[in-house]
């Protein structure tokens, strides 16, 4: 494990110790209880900063963010996947796959909950410290609110704008904010971390923000926003534009091979931004790679490839059939490097052992049975990436077709099909085009669900509807509906809130 990722995480842990001595842990918006005494010098700043990407990791919890929301409440939501077989655990899993979510979900609670932590201990630090003092701090953590406004407003719709700290009373007392308002934000939060950021940052500091991340999400922030459900078309040139001013770095940060984006050696190498992880038993693993499949109670599910304590939490999800027989015809380098058709039962020295055919995305687990910094099922150590490049050169071509100019997107499609073994397109690319290369691209990276929904409602809701038709006698749920391309918003909030109403159909 690289040197400079163990100190990231230790200052992580720092700072979540420093966090806890200074603050109560719940939900924001809520009564400001830190110390203006805290932010007394760099030192302390720095602290308060990773502890901000801190709420992104494992947060004093047995699952990370990437987990509960990009695999739970999203990838697990899409087309991408099915349930083959249910267990007795993990029920929210089961009901976000089954379209039965309601409002009391633990787990759309927590995601809600810790997104307004970040927003929460951003205003903090923005607030007590000067606007002309520690620039690149501040810059990161209004780089980290504007991502959590951006996670907030496209899975629950219009939230409460909170940008300085706020008493309980007054908070709750705030009505969800017009979406436009929140992108308004958003907005501004990134075009000054952009301006205030090195594009990357290395060494010691890899895996922090830079203004490449800024400006790669500022774009697909616009992108979302010229989608459903706000389908402002005037978006399309701003995306445009932003990603014109940036493909030249990224173009620099590109990875040639696939399968490498996703290894120990190359992290914070060639993505752009992404959640930080480490092996070792102080609850800085990612607890992903645990929800990949099902198995029994007793026994290590996947013996070659992990110790023999390991444990999975999650439901049998296996990749669509479809999915895996156009990539596998294709010969399609992107498929070995994200999805496994099975394990063995045993290790290679039992000869009774046999193979268990399962077509699982395993791009997040690190496949070695002898690696002993890995403590738990929750104690992975690969990073979760957020933003990386494919997410720029593919939205930059989305964006450059929706404004004519599709002779110009075509590299950029074409280096991606490229890097996956694939011939490159022989005219010039279209919008299927850009929606097939990154259904491929993001396999169990958790974008899926949110590119169908802001490629429009009608569509949106035909193809998850038919993919869990098709499913129907392993989905025991119901088929999803307009009401699904929103997560409800959580009963706590509602209980404090007479202004809130409910998202559609919850």
């Amino acid at each position: 494990m690289k040197k400079n990722k163990i100190c990231l995480v230790v200052l992580v842990c720092s700072a979540l110790c420093m966090q806890a001595c200074k603050k109560t842990i719940d939900i924001a918006p809520i009564e400001n209880n830190t110390s203006t005494s805290f932010y007394a010098n760099e030192i302390e700043i720095k602290q308060a900063v990773i502890g901000i990407y801190a709420r992104l990791g494992r947060n004093g919890t047995n699952t990370d963010f990437a987990t509960d929301y990009f695999w739970l409440a999203s990838e697990n939501r899409s087309d991408l996947l099915y349930i083959a077989g249910e267990t007795s655990a993990q029920n929210d899993q089961l009901d976000l796959r089954k379209y039965l979510t309601t409002p009391t979900s633990g787990t759309v609670s927590a995601i809600f909950a810790r997104l307004y932590q970040i927003i929460k201990e951003a205003n903090n630090l923005l607030y007590y410290t000067k606007e002309d003092q520690y620039l690149r701090y501040r810059a990161e953590a209004r780089f980290l609110r504007a991502y959590a406004y951006t996670e907030l407003v496209r899975s629950f719709g219009p939230v409460a704008l909170v940008t300085s700290p706020i008493e309980n009373d007054k908070a709750v007392a705030l009505p969800r904010a017009p979406v436009t308002e929140i992108y308004t934000q958003i907005i501004a939060d990134l075009q000054y971390a952009a301006a205030n950021l090195q594009k990357v940052y290395s060494g010691s500091e890899a895996g922090r923000v830079g203004s490449l991340a800024a400006n790669a999400l500022l774009g697909e922030v616009y992108m979302t926003m010229a989608g459903y459900p706000l389908n402002d078309a005037s978006a399309y040139p701003k995306a445009e534009a932003v990603y014109a001013g940036i493909i030249n770095d990224v173009s620099a940060r590109f990875g040639p091979v696939y399968a490498q984006l996703f290894t120990l050696a190359n992290e914070n190498k060639y993505d752009l931004f992404s959640i930080q992880f480490a092996s070792g038993g102080l609850n800085t693993g990612s607890s992903l790679a645990g929800f990949i499949t099902s198995s029994s109670s007793s026994g290590t599910p996947f013996p070659e490839w992990m110790y023999s304590t390991y444990t999975m939490q999650g439901q049998d999800m296996r990749v669509d059939s479809a999915l895996v027989k156009e990539m596998k015809q294709n010969k399609d380098l992107r498929f070995s490097a994200s999805i496994d058709t099975g394990y063995y039962s045993a290790l290679s020295t039992v000869p009774t052992r046999t193979f268990v055919l399962k077509n699982i995305v395993t791009k997040f687990l690190e496949k070695d049975n002898t690696n002993s910094t890995i403590k738990a099922w929750n104690d992975q150590p690969r990073n979760f990436p957020i933003i990386r490049d494919a997410d720029v050169y593919l939205l930059y071509a989305e964006a450059l077709i929706k404004n004519g100019k599709a002779g110009v997107a075509k590299q950029y499609v074409d280096k991606i099909r490229t890097r996956a073994g694939l011939p490159a397109l022989p005219g010039d690319p279209t919008l299927d085009d850009i929606k097939k290369e990154r259904k491929y691209e993001f396999i169990g990276e958790g974008k899926r669900y949110f590119d169908l929904v802001r490629w429009g409602e009608t569509d949106a809701v035909t193809i998850l509807a038919a993919s869990a038709a098709h499913y129907h006698s392993k989905l025991n749920g119901q088929l999803p509906t307009k009401r699904d391309l929103l997560l409800p918003i959580p009963q706590n909030e509602l209980k404090t809130r007479s202004n809130w109403a409910q998202n559609f159909g919850y």
